[in-house]
Order: structure tokens, then C-alpha cells, then sequence
């Protein structure tokens, strides 16, 4: 959710060098984008695995690594559009001039002191693009939200289709991902019911589905694909740009809160996001093409992880879901 604003960077100033530091896989995706020059890369997995295994010096040596790379460059002007105490430190140990962040309506953890230039918040609950977009204006960029079009390498999209052709995948064909990120098992819908909605979708609608799933996650599909029966496949292994790739394929994408539903709406296909706990107006997929399903709960958006009741994405029933599958499918024909 920060690509848009970092495009309209990139607009603003096209002949700058941009450097994007990021963690975790979805850098193999930004390696791809012709808005961005370099990606580095945060070590966490590394530093993580070091201090599990009690490598102290180990683990040292990966920070004194990572600083190095991260001082060799002088930069202009650092933005953190993060804004958690883990990001300003590091905006603080890059060197550079101006040293841009959030004020403290929307930076986390006091991180706004770290900053020598805090940008306004207009609305705690403003979508996440929206609030990014603060930055790129208060940088000079213009009102209007672009369009990023992600791109893939041609034999990216050659492993997914080849995918397609050996599964005997025929569309239409719908995505559907029923996991989210670690330690975030309370926003998601029951997995019983996805397979019942798969079922509906492949009996009313004779659409095949195609189970997502990442690491650590393919027992748990593989016992979806199960209960769901015929029409559902399970998704070959990807990365983060073959995934996408895969996405692009689709004729829909069902699922929670995730990162990936935030792919599906950048690869421009239509989307139904179940939405429990967490604030649809803040995480909703940005964009006209989808429908949120989700309850009026007093108590909800919440992110209380350690909710008994979970009534908020309990009361969900299949056939909202698969209402909203339907008018999603006429709105998009």
C-alpha cells in the first residue's frame, strides 16, 4: 500500500534515484518495478534464526553488515512510511538530509521523535494509501492517487501457466486463500466454511477455485482442497512475483485481511475481502473492484488477538459470502 505513493515520487522527480528498503519476500516483487532503482533488504529472517540458535556474535555481524550497506549511499531525502520505532531507528542511522516521517496521529511507538520532519495526519482512519499519499504530497507530488502496474519477467508468467495447463485448470476459475500472516489466526473466517462456499461456487456458478497457500500452510490446504472436493485445486508453490502472477490469472479472490488480498487488488482482478476484526475503512483493498463482507458489531474493528467470542467474523455466514461472490461476479460480467 505504499507503491502508489512511492510512484508518485517517482513522477515528481524522474530522474532521482529511488532506494526502497524493505523485509521479508515481497522484495523479490520490487526488484521488478521500473519506479524503483535498488532494493535492499532487512536481514530479519537471518537475525531471527541467529538469535533462536543462541549466535550471538552470529547475529552482530549481520547488523554490522546490514548498517554498512545501509550507510554506504548518501540520500537526499529519507522517507519512513512505516513509522514504528524499528524504522525510524534505521531512518535515523541512514545517512541523509531530511529525514521525513508521520506525526504522531499516525507514527506508532513515539517513532515521530526520531524525524526532522513530521507530515499531518488529517484522520486516524483514513485507508492506507491515503495516508502514504500524505507523504508523497507533502513532497511536492501531485493530488491524484496513479495507477501502479505491477510488473513480472515472462518466465514467471511461463511457471504459472504451464502450472494451469498440467492441473487442467479451465476458467473461470476463482482464488481462494482462507490463511493469514503468523500470530493473526483471529481475523480469519473458518475454514469449514470456505469449503462449503467453494462448493456453492462450483454448483451455482461452475467455477473451479484455486487454493492459495504459503509456508507452513499446505497440510491446512490440502485438508481444505479435501473437504471442498471436486473443482478445487491446490496452487503450485510461488514466491511473491509468481503469485502474483497467478493472481493476474484468476477471475476472482476470496479471502481475509492479508497481504495478499492487497496483491489481488494491485493485479486488478476483482475481490470479496471477509473482514472481522480489523478496520475495513483503514485495510479495505484500495479500489473500486471489490465488496467487503463484514458485520456491524458493536465491538469491532477491535484487533483484540485474544477475543473468545470472535463474534464479528463468526457471524459471517456462507451465503453472505457467496452473495457478495455473486454480485461481484455480475458487476464485473
Amino acid at each position: 500500500m505504499c507503491m502508489p505513493a512511492v510512484k508518485a515520487i517517482r513522477d515528481r522527480f524522474p530522474d532521482a534515484g529511488i532506494t526502497w528498503l524493505v523485509e521479508g519476500p515481497v522484495g523479490e516483487l520490487l526488484a521488478f518495478q521500473t519506479f524503483i532503482d535498488k532494493v535492499m533488504q532487512f536481514p530479519r529472517g537471518r537475525l531471527q534464526n541467529g538469535l533462536k540458535a543462541g549466535d550471538l556474535p552470529g547475529a552482530a555481524r549481520e547488523i554490522k553488515g546490514f548498517l554498512a550497506r545501509l550507510r554506504k549511499d548518501r540520500y537526499d531525502c529519507i522517507v519512513d512510511f512505516h513509522g514504528i520505532i524499528k524504522s525510524a531507528f534505521i531512518s535515523a542511522c541512514a545517512r541523509g538530509g531530511r529525514k521525513v516521517g508521520f506525526d504522531a496521529m499516525h507514527a506508532k511507538e513515539q517513532s515521530h521523535l526520531f524525524y526532522g520532519e513530521c507530515v499531518p495526519g488529517t484522520d486516524r482512519r483514513m485507508h492506507k494509501v491515503e495516508k502514504n499519499m500524505l507523504v508523497a504530497r507533502y513532497l511536492g507530488a501531485g493530488d491524484a492517487v496513479p495507477e501502479v502496474l505491477l510488473e513480472v519477467p515472462d518466465d514467471i508468467k511461463r511457471y504459472v501457466d504451464n502450472f494451469f495447463h498440467h492441473a487442467g485448470i479451465q476458467p473461470p476459475v476463482f482464488a481462494v486463500n482462507p490463511f493469514s500472516s503468523k500470530g493473526t489466526d483471529f481475523k480469519r473466517w473458518p475454514i469449514e466454511r470456505y469449503a462449503q462456499l467453494i462448493g456453492r461456487v462450483r454448483e451455482r456458478m461452475g467455477a473451479s477455485t484455486l487454493i492459495l497457500w504459503g509456508p507452513g500452510e499446505k497440510k491446512e490446504a490440502e485438508r481444505l482442497q479435501a473437504m471442498a472436493g471436486e473443482g478445487a485445486f491446490l496452487a503450485c508453490p510461488t514466491n511473491i512475483p509468481q503469485l502474483y502472477a497467478m493472481l493476474e490469472k484468476v477471475d476472482m479472490y476470496i479471502g481475509g485481511d492479508t497481504g495478499v488480498m492487497h496483491l489481488a487488488a494491485a493485479a486488478k482482478i476483482p475481490v470479496v475481502a471477509i473482514f472481522g476484526p480489523t478496520d475495513a475503512k483503514i485495510n479495505a483493498p484500495y479500489g473500486l473492484n471489490n465488496v467487503i463482507v463484514r458485520k456491524e458489531i458493536s465491538c469491532s474493528p477491535c484487533k483484540k488477538k485474544d477475543c473468545q467470542e470472535r463474534t464479528c467474523i463468526e457471524s459471517i455466514s456462507v451465503e453472505d459470502v457467496f452473495e457478495a461472490v455473486k454480485r461481484m461476479s455480475d458487476k464485473t460480467g
